[in-house]
């Protein structure tokens, strides 16, 4: 009775513990300034690439807009023409050319299909030809309503304007001189309409 039993522990066993908390908390500490490291390398460089040094230039563009142009020229209708009438037949039509804006051309009309005797570039002759026999028609083709200006087939005598955006438009005035004496049917004539640009 009374007596106790005692147990004494080695004093290395409690020293045993104490090194392995402090070798844990020292790996620790190495993991944690591992990480710091390799972030402050990598901000280090994300840092470098955000500000690098540049370097700027201008590039210049060009080009150059070419003058072009296309060109329609319908049909000049008469209609009807009447050879005992005292008075020309007229007729027009209207040449429609789309080109680039700004520039200048010129529309020419050579003589057509007939060859008439004593017609030059500048003022050409012009007939119709039956379209059965080898009967002629004259008229002619102007560059105004009055009708006193021949639309020749060269720069000087042709018509020359300066091109709009879009559509440009020219007249073409038209005159069968009356009282020829023609055969009965229809007549046709080709001319030629030139644009140059």
């Amino acid at each position: 009775m009374g007596n106790s039993l005692k147990i004494t522990l080695p004093k290395t066993a409690f020293v045993n513990r104490k090194e392995q908390k402090m070798k844990t908390k020292l790996n620790q500490s190495k993991l944690k300034l591992a990480i710091v490291s390799a972030m402050l390398v990598g901000s280090a460089g994300f840092s470098t690439a955000g500000y690098a040094a540049t370097q700027i230039d201008s590039m210049r563009v060009t080009t150059n807009v070419l003058m072009s142009c296309t060109v329609d020229a319908p049909t000049l209708d008469f209609s009807t023409y009447d050879p005992t009438q005292g008075v020309d037949t007229l007729g027009t039509s209207t040449i429609t050319s789309a080109c680039t804006g700004g520039g200048s051309a010129t529309i020419t009309m050579n003589g057509g299909s007939a060859e008439v005797a004593g017609s030059t570039v500048a003022a050409p002759l012009r007939q119709m030809t039956h379209s059965s026999d080898s009967s002629k028609l004259n008229y002619q083709l102007y560059k105004e309503n009055a009708r006193t200006t021949v639309w020749g087939n060269d720069e000087a005598s042709g018509v020359t304007f300066t091109a709009a955006a879009g559509n440009n438009t020219e007249t073409v005035y038209g005159s069968i001189t009356a009282g020829q004496a023609a055969s009965f049917g229809s007549f046709y004539d080709f001319v030629v309409v030139t644009l140059t640009y």
